[in-house]
């Protein structure tokens, strides 16, 4: 038998389950401020030259 009866199953589950919520929430949104939104992009001089071969390091696809 358990110690905990159904209502205490459910009650604890609940809780669990919101604060995971907010976990995965906050998770999420951390370091959010720091994204680049768009328009934010900064504008590159058009007097530069592009690089002749960009950085793809880390990509996936291609």
């Amino acid at each position: 038998m358990s110690a905990l009866d159904p209502d205490q199953i459910v009650t604890m589950t609940e809780i669990l389950v919101i604060l995971v919520g907010i976990g995965i929430t906050w998770a999420v949104y951390h370091g959010s401020e720091n994204a680049e939104l768009p328009g934010d992009a900064t504008v590159p001089d058009p007097h530069e030259s592009d690089d002749a071969k960009p950085d793809t390091r880390g990509r996936t696809f291609g």
